[in-house]
Parts: structure tokens; sequence; C-alpha cells
């Protein structure tokens, strides 16, 4: 029936749906046969304007004069774009649909359209031309999208870097030797010390970034770097002739720190044993072999030994590096014993076995530590790198924070014992005193606030300006003392729970039997032998859990 409606018309651009007066239409008239129609008349890549359509079907069934006159239901459109920002005005993109039978996309539209949304920088001239073409090429209605400008990102600022220029000592002494194994011991010295006036380290200051831009124009500022300066320590100035250069002020071996490198005396001998003699040496001490067995040691900085300590006596303010290890002999129990390796730092070795170890921060055992009597501050690591070595048995371990292992214990009937987290008795001490120290403060506020209930009784003649700034004052200090208690306890309580959530006990490997392992005033004996586990404290039990979903591995006793 359409085609008795519809027509083109006199420029050929639009059809018109006209009802003929001795026409007309039922309630069932639709859109049926509306396509077909236009295809016959040659309009079928025409515009269909659907909210006519409807219109001229409902004109056309209550047969109103719209109807008759004729209403367009179908036009001749040329080709669009729209410009669509996305990613925070950082990408533009040309949405191109086809022409309706009308005529594809120019250069003016789509200048037009960037300049609409505001589109200048970033833009693709090629991306452009290939909107162009697609405008040519596309069906009536199809959509094509085309990304055609693209914003810069900032380019976010760098941190200041410091870089050493000068070799780490320490390294230099515990690398392994070449093929042959040998030094040369008459540049020993001169290897590992740095001359005065030498450049130690090299600062690459922070850079403020590059700013950044959305295709709109908009300046995105970026992040800078942090900065920070050279920091000289012992024996090290900022060079006069450059602020970024940190020059060694005396002769010595130098100290790499993160931001900067301290040059302090060093005493740098092959070994030492009975043709040396006993070693007190305020300063560095490097040893590249051996310390031999009945020797003592003092040293008011580090230790460097690239061979064993047999059987020593050494102690030294600083941090002890062993590039091997660290050995005693086997004595009656309750004897002393015959290797004490003492350390103001960390203590670092390949192994030690029947020694006495201490050390005020972390001690680092690679392959085991078997049968000593060991004290540190803070962590111990008994693991090498790739976690495949690493055996703590025997003996006795205190240790302030956590403890690291691939297996606990071994076989056989050999007692091992570790004191976890042995700051756990200062934390509860301190927790113990501030808590008795808050109650006293609030005690000491209430008996302000009952003083202000009593001055406030006497009558406003009677009291003296001097009497109620004296009490506002009190009243002052007492609320600031009560705050600053307050903060201490709450903040002791947070730090001990921080600390017992790290303070564990961590066995990657496997738990042997008779280990016992004590955080605070609890003990646990291992009954059997178990797989991968970590010992945790809550403050009131001590908990083993396996670090993996498997089973136990169980062993009779």
């Amino acid at each position: 029936m359409w085609d008795k409606f519809v027509a083109f018309a006199d420029d050929n651009k639009q059809v018109i749906a006209k009802l003929s007066p001795d026409i007309t239409v039922d309630k069932n008239f639709d859109t049926r046969g509306l396509s077909e129609a236009l295809s016959a008349l040659g309009a079928g890549d025409l515009f269909v304007l659907e909210d006519e359509v409807a219109r001229f079907i409902h004109c056309a069934k209550e047969m109103k004069s719209e109807s008759y006159v004729g209403i367009t239901v179908a036009e001749v459109r040329n080709a669009s774009v729209e410009v669509v920002l996305s990613d925070h005005d950082m990408l533009a993109s040309m949405v191109v649909t086809g022409a309706y039978k009308g005529l594809p996309l120019k250069g003016p539209q789509i200048v037009h359209a960037l300049a609409q949304m505001h589109v200048t920088k970033g833009i693709n001239k090629l991306a452009l031309k290939k909107v162009l073409v697609m405008s040519h090429q596309l069906k009536p209605g199809e959509t094509f999208t085309q990304p055609v400008a693209q914003g810069k990102q900032p380019i976010q600022g760098v941190d200041a870097k410091f870089t050493p220029l000068v070799k780490d000592p320490t390294k230099q002494i515990l690398a392994p030797k070449e093929t042959n194994g040998k030094v040369d011991m008459l540049n020993l010295g001169e290897t590992i010390n740095v001359s005065q006036n030498a450049p130690v380290m090299k600062r690459t200051p922070a850079t403020k970034g590059t700013p950044g831009m959305t295709v709109t124009g908009k300046v995105i500022p970026p992040k800078p770097g942090n900065d920070a300066v050279l920091k000289p320590g012992k024996g090290t100035i900022v060079s006069p002739d450059d602020p970024n250069l940190l020059i060694a002020e005396v002769s010595g071996m130098p100290i790499i720190k993160e931001r900067g490198v301290e040059v302090e005396d060093a005493l740098c001998i092959p070994t030492i044993g009975v043709a040396t003699g006993h070693v007190k040496f305020k300063g560095n001490v490097v040893v590249l072999g051996d310390i031999e067995s009945d020797m003592v040691v003092r040293a008011t900085g580090s230790l460097t030994v690239g061979g064993f300590i047999e059987s020593a006596d050494v102690q030294v303010q600083g941090d002890i590096e062993v590039a091997k290890g660290i050995i005693g002999h086997n004595v009656s129990e309750g004897d002393k014993k015959s290797c004490i390796v003492k350390s103001g730092g960390s203590i670092t070795a390949n192994y030690a076995q029947f020694a006495e170890l201490q050390a005020a921060n972390d001690i680092h055992l690679s392959v085991h530590c078997m049968s000593n009597d060991l004290r540190c501050g803070h962590d111990l690591v008994v693991c090498d790198a790739a976690e495949k070595q690493g055996t703590l048995s025997g003996g006795s371990a205190k240790v302030g924070g956590k403890v690291s292992c691939v297996n606990l214990g071994v076989e056989g009937d050999t007692a091992t014992y570790v004191h976890v987290f042995a700051r756990y008795q200062m934390y509860k001490e301190r927790q113990a005193k501030l808590k008795e120290q808050y109650t006293q403060a609030q005690e000491g506020t209430m008996g302000i606030i009952r003083k202000e209930l009593e001055f406030k009784k006497i009558p406003k003649s009677e009291r003296t300006p001097e009497q109620e700034q004296k009490l506002e004052q009190d009243k002052q200090e007492a609320n600031a003392y009560l705050e600053k208690v307050k903060h201490a306890r709450d903040t002791n309580e947070q730090e001990l729970e921080v600390a017992l959530a790290e303070s564990t006990l961590e066995a990657k490997n496997k738990v042997y039997t008779h280990v016992t392992v004590q955080f605070g005033d609890e003990k646990v004996v291992t009954k059997r032998v178990r797989g991968a586990s970590i010992f945790t404290f809550n403050q009131y039990e001590i908990n083993r859990s396996s670090m993996f979903d498997e089973e136990d591995l169980d062993q009779e006793e």
C-alpha cells in the first residue's frame, strides 16, 4: 500500500508520503511495506525519518489533513562527522556516518568539527585524510571511528640520584678471588683506600619533569622528583667547585652510605695471627685472609674478613662481614665458647658453628648456624639467596625480632632452642609503665576539676584574677600531659601489634624434633617432623601453621 503514498519531492532530495482523497487506510496500517516501496522508488538509500513515518500513519488512520497535504518520510543526507573526546581529553576520535545518497565529507567540515570541540593539539593529518577517504566508502548509515588526535602525557620528574664513584671495599675483599686465588698484598691498601680530594660520590639532581597536554591544549603539570642533597660524613666534604660532587677530605677507606660517603682510617692486613699479634685499632679493619686461633681483635669501625674467623675473640663497634665461616671448637656444656664474635652493628657470614655471636642489629648466615650461642637485637636469617640452604640447629638463639631459616633443627636428638621476639618483654614493661602513668594523669586531671568546682563556690568578689589564671594554666597543663601519655600508650600498643605480626619464626622447608620455640614466657617443643611452618604469637599462646596446604610430614618418634 505504501507504493501508492510515497513519491519524490520536486528537488528529488525528499520522499513525501501523501494520502489520496479516494483512498482510506484501516486500523492495521503500519510500516510494513515501506522499505520495499522506497526501494522500488529508488529511494532505498535515503535516511528514513522514523518519527515522521509514525506521524503519517497516525494522521492517515485519523484522516487528518496533514496526511492529505503530505509528510516528508525520507530524505537525502550528506556524510556527517562527530568528534568524541575520551581518556580525560587525551584522545580525540572522529565518528563518521556514511552519506544517505548525499555528499561525502569535505575538508572544511572536518576542520569545523575539530574546532567545535576545541581540539588543537596532537592532531594526526594522516588520520584526517583517512576519515575523508572512508566517508566516500561507507554504506548509508554505516559508522567508522578513527582516532585523530593524541594528547601528550607529562614526563614525571626523577628523584635525585646518588652514584658512588669508588668501589665498596668490603665487596672487593669478599668477592670471589681470581683463578689462582692470589691478590697483590702490596697494593691492597692502595686498592681499597682513597686519596685526599678524590671524588667519592656524585649527585644527579632531581628533575622537575616535562608538562603534558590534552588535545584541547590544557597543560598537565608533571609530578616533580624528590630532591635531596649530598650528606657529607666523616672525612668527606662537598666540592667547592661542584655542589653535586662529594670529595674525600682525608685519605682512608670509603664507607658508602645512602646519600654520602664516610672516609675512615683503615688497617689493611693479610691475616691476623701469631705474626701480627692481637689487633686494636681506631677505625676499620680489613683482613684479606683469616683471623687465626686465640687472636684478639678490637676495632671502633667495621671489620671485613676475606677468609675465616677461627676460635678468636673479635669485638667491633661496626658491622662484621666474613666471606667464609666463623668457627669455634666443641666445648663441654657450660664452658665458654672458644670463638667469640660481637658487633655493634650486624654480622654477616657464610656459616657459624660452635661460636658465641652477638649483634646489636641483624645476623645473616647463608649455609648453617650450628651449635652457637647467639643473640641479636633485630632479625636472624639463616638462608642463602636461592632459599635452598640454611639450617638453624643446636645451641641457643635469642632474637629481638623475627627468625627465618630453611630448616629448623636437625635429625636426631640434638636440642635446638630459639627465643623469638625477645623484645616482647620490653614492650610489655613499657606498656605497664605507660598505663600506670595514664592512670596517674587521669587522677591529676580529676584533681584539677575538683579544684575548679571548689573555686567556683567562692563568691566572685573574693576571687582574684591570678587565682583564675593559675587554675586555667594548671588545667591546660594537666590536659596536655594526659593527652601526651595517652598518645604514648596508644603508640606503644600499636607498635607492639605490628611487631607481633612481623616477629615470626619461619622455616621454609622442614621443622625437626627437639626444637624449643619461645615467645615471651610461652614455650613449645616440637615432637615430630613437620613441613614448612610459621610460628606466631598472640600474647597468649604460640601457634604453628603450615606455609602450604600440604599435609604435615609426620615421623614416628
